[in-house]
């Protein structure tokens, strides 16, 4: 299989490799520049280039682990990764020096490769690594921070239809290595929704929001229903999902009755729609949480027999084989996930987490019925139904990270929620006391703060909020005369009297 890097970059190209499954090598040529990226059932495991100063030689000598002299006859014509080998098998080296340096070099070779925009490609499934060695990278974030540096109008032309589905992945997205305007935009996508649909919603110029949308999806942040396909393999792994063995005795596979052919498509799109409600591997697989392995893989296995992508690439749709394709991959990757102890006990915990963030969702502050009222009619009726309700979401969800400790989100979340209905008191109090909890934004959080008193001024936990941060910034003038205005209303309010206690005792240990 070969191509043109203008047409099949890089960065695409380790995508869908990873995300088939496969194993091989692809190589490419810019110029004189070469580079070969080595795969094992989808995971990116070596890279090296022709490039002198890409050589592990060279990283050998600049850190000093070895001499010229013992490069040179250790070298003897190898290629990089029998180098490798050879020091690794030496024992005469550090071990923990050398897996440094070749992390790194590996890492710069991709980064290199990523960035050429024109040149060859060619992957040859049947071309493998043949010395033992394995790199462990953050792929996903190359591709994440490669995205970020395209061309817009060649991240443009990899959306042809605005009526493409985005979708949520599974699992706790990780927003600290995202951009804040990422945050946003991956916080939007919740359920399966349009392209057009989110780029309405990104609050980005379209190009700016186009690169964002197809970063996130290079870093694996969410799903595109149509990505360019640049590999035609015969019998592809779908998300690396096991070999479905059906011949074997042992496995726990039942029997179950062929459909007919008038209701198998019937079948097919109603377990679609079923998987499309699941929101959890245990859902995909129709289990329950605490189920053992055997259970796991009686269901995996007869799913894989009723559903699998290769019963139906020839009798259905492009769409529906995408959209079948996509749904396999959710019931390996849960097969995969639940089967590994270890892989499956941080699932667990990320369910537990997020039902810990449903919960502090649901604990929110309601709006007061003045409140409520006062925002209705300065907003003048102008948001629709569902603006209020995204903002009434991105709330819930921003005060759940706050009180959880992930200011980031909370600040991504909240300010979306006051950004979207201003006159909403609860949102810009609780933006204001997110802004409050980093000191980069601290000074920040007061506007946020008095235009919620001003919103709804007898709110005494807004104007605690605004004598915390006061107390914080070291103004205790300014913080009393708060605290006072809140006992005014509320006199034995809990928090408004602990604060003036430790005022008083800042005060008098001057």
């Amino acid at each position: 299989m070969i191509g043109e890097l203008s047409q099949q970059p890089l960065a695409e190209l380790v995508r869908e490799i990873s995300q088939k499954g496969l194993s091989g090598t692809l190589r490419l040529q810019h110029e004189q520049g070469k580079v070969a990226v080595y795969f094992e059932d989808g995971q990116l495991i070596y890279a090296a280039s022709n490039l002198r100063e890409l050589r592990i030689s060279e990283y050998l000598k600049r850190k000093g682990v070895l001499s010229e002299q013992q490069l040179t006859s250790l070298a003897g014509g190898r290629s990089d990764a029998s180098l490798i080998a050879a020091l690794t098998a030496s024992g005469g080296v550090d071990l923990v020096a050398i897996e440094s340096l070749v992390a790194k070099q590996v890492g710069d070779v991709l980064r290199v490769g990523l960035l050429w925009s024109n040149g060859k490609w060619e992957f040859d499934d049947r071309a493998h690594l043949g010395d033992p060695v394995k790199v462990q990278l953050d792929v996903a974030g190359l591709l994440l921070q490669t995205a970020r540096k395209m061309d817009d109008r060649f991240v443009a032309s990899r959306f042809p239809s605005p009526d493409e589905v985005i979708s949520p992945v599974p699992g706790t997205p990780a927003f600290d290595t995202l951009l804040p305007a990422e945050g946003f935009v991956l916080s939007r996508v919740d359920v399966p929704i349009t392209l057009g649909d989110l780029l309405s919603l990104s609050g980005q110029p379209e190009a700016e929001a186009l690169k964002t949308i197809y970063a996130l999806a290079l870093g694996g942040f969410i799903d595109r229903q149509r990505w360019p396909v640049a590999l035609k393999v015969d019998g592809v792994r779908i998300a690396k999902s096991p070999a479905v063995r059906v011949e074997k005795k042992d496995e726990a596979v039942p029997s179950q009755p062929e459909p007919s052919a008038e209701s198998e498509m019937d079948d097919l799109n109603a377990f679609l729609n079923k998987l499309d409600d699941a929101a959890t591997h245990y859902e995909v697989l129709g289990i329950s949480s605490g189920a053992p392995s055997d259970e796991i893989k009686t269901s995996y296995y007869a799913l894989a027999r009723r559903y699998h992508p290769d019963r139906f690439h020839l009798v259905t749709s492009t769409l529906m084989n995408a959209r079948i394709d996509s749904a396999f991959a959710r019931i390996a990757q849960a097969y995969e996930t639940l089967m590994d102890p270890s892989r499956r006990t941080g699932y667990d915990a990320k369910l537990a987490a997020l039902e810990k963030s449903r919960k502090y969702a649901e604990s929110a502050p309601k709006a007061s019925r003045e409140s409520s009222g006062g925002a209705q009619e300065k907003q003048g009726g102008s948001q629709s139904g569902r603006d209020v309700d995204r903002a009434e979401d991105n709330f819930k969800q921003g005060y759940a990270a706050l009180q959880q400790g992930q200011t980031k989100l909370a600040i991504t979340t909240l300010a979306a929620a006051a950004r979207i209905v201003p006159n909403e008191p609860r949102y810009r109090a609780y933006y204001g006391r997110a802004l409050a909890m980093s000191p980069d934004t601290r000074r920040l959080a007061e506007a946020e703060l008095q235009a919620a008193i001003r919103l709804d001024s007898s709110n005494v936990a807004y104007r605690v909020m605004l004598a915390e941060l006061c107390y914080d910034l070291g103004f205790f003038k300014r913080a009393e005369g708060e605290l006072e205005r809140a006992i005014s209303y509320e006199p034995n309010n809990p928090a408004a009297q602990k604060l003036m206690r430790k005022l008083e005792a800042a005060r008098a240990a001057k």
